[in-house]
């Protein structure tokens, strides 16, 4: 499985336990069909991309990335306890801060948005973003495995290391 794959799981996770009362799927192959079937609402959570730096200078590509997260709200209520502006607030208490697993930083908020209204359907967005590390997948011949990273974002250090069964375990050093 693909690490943006287990990053997106993790935000569904998180999102379904933040919001047992709401429906927390992953946004759908075919918008246009979708059909919300629950009573209050749903969160639909979808890869929006990736923008990545340039490589670091090694023999090996090694790049810094920033992952593009959306989660769309269509809501059956705009105002009152289930409305846009008290589900906007639960999300970001939700997910703002937070480090999803794998992820080199912690998740922040980059934008909302309303969408617009159809059939009494409020529709709005809320963009964030993650820090992520892409090392690229060394085939045998290089010799060269890369067992350890260090990442410096400016508020602190992380260190990325690949353990002898090919998990990669990740600590954070404060500055």
């Amino acid at each position: 499985m693909s690490a943006t794959v287990e990053l997106f799981t993790a935000y569904r996770n998180r999102l379904v336990q933040a919001f047992p009362d709401f429906a927390v799927e992953f946004f759908p192959d075919e918008p246009e069909t979708y059909r919300l079937n629950h009573p209050k609402g749903a969160l639909l959570i979808s890869y929006a991309g990736t923008r990545f730096s340039s490589p670091v200078d090694l023999d090996l590509v090694a790049q810094e990335g920033l992952v593009k997260v959306t989660i769309t709200l269509i809501l059956r209520q705009l105002n009152g306890r289930d409305g846009a502006l008290v589900v906007l607030t639960r999300l970001r208490k939700a997910l703002v801060g937070w480090r999803a697993p794998g992820a080199a930083t912690k998740t922040r908020a980059v934008a909302e948005q309303f969408l617009g209204e159809t059939a009494g359907l409020w529709q709005y967005t809320f963009d964030l973003e993650c820090g992520s590390v892409l090392v690229e997948d060394a085939d045998g011949e290089t010799g060269i495995t890369l067992v350890h990273a260090t990442v410096d974002d400016g508020l602190g250090r992380h260190e990325y290391v690949r353990q002898p069964d090919g998990t990669i375990t990740h600590d954070e050093v404060p500055l």
